[in-house]
Parts: structure tokens; sequence; C-alpha cells
């Protein structure tokens, strides 16, 4: 098996994306909570993670939807929860949610959310929280 060369597992609960510079959590908050949130609970998890200093950093926040976009590689094979198939790299570990709340200014009562089974973004009522996680990014935020 070739080595990863493009996500590089820091050993302290962050990956570097080595193509896009972003440091991602290894974890997703359903994997650190085990349980699914809101998009305003989303938000508290990262302010959590930040009081928490993840990685000795206090600066993570929401992906934006390009940045979550960069996480979902079709020729990648994970496995979320319930043992599904997701494409997300495996150097991240199996048992994170499919779909991802997302940062995106000025959207209102609705959010984006990224689904790992099919890179498909959708927006969705921020207080759904039915099967819904976040992952902590940070690093320089992809402009559009």
């Amino acid at each position: 098996m070739a080595e990863n060369t493009r996500f590089i597992n820091n050993g302290d609960g962050s990956i570097t994306d080595t193509h896009t510079g972003l440091v991602w959590g290894l974890e997703d908050s359903w994997q650190k909570e085990a349980k699914w949130v809101t998009w305003d609970e989303a938000v508290e998890h990262i302010r959590y993670m930040n009081t928490l200093k993840l990685a000795g950093h206090a600066d993570w926040r929401l992906p934006s939807p390009e940045e979550a976009a960069t996480l979902y590689l079709p020729d990648k094979i994970n496995h979320d929860k319930y043992g599904n198939e997701i494409h997300i790299d495996p150097v991240f570990p199996e048992g994170c949610q499919a779909s991802l709340w997302l940062y995106e200014p000025s959207t209102g009562n609705e959010a984006y959310f990224l689904d790992l089974r099919t890179g498909a973004m959708e927006l969705k009522f921020k207080s759904i929280a039915g099967r819904m996680a976040t992952r902590p990014v940070r690093g320089t935020r992809a402009k559009r």
C-alpha cells in the first residue's frame, strides 16, 4: 500500500492536508461527543475544542463549503458510524458521521452541510440535529 502523502496524521488529534495547507480535527463532533448536533451546537463544539486547545491551538472553526469539498475524495473509501461507505481519506478514523455542518455567512435559518457519501452540498434548517456532525478546521479560509 502506498504511503499517504496528502493527509498527514500529526499525532496530536489533527491531520494536515498538504494540498491545501488546512489542518483538520482527527475526529468529528460525533466521534468526540457521541451525539448528533444542530448547527448552533456544531458552533459550540468548535468553541469547546478551542477551549481545550485541540492540538495546541485555539483558532478552530467550522469549514467553509469550499474547504469541506476538499475532504470528499470519490476514489477513497472509509466508513461512517453505521459501516456505510463514505469518501474521505482513510487517515481519518472510521466511525464519523457522513453529514457535516459547514459555515457560510448570510444563510439565515439554513446552513450548508456536506454529505461524504455523495459529495453533495445542500442547505438544511440550522435547528435540525438528525445525524449531523462537524469537523473542526484551522488555517487560511478558502476564498471564493
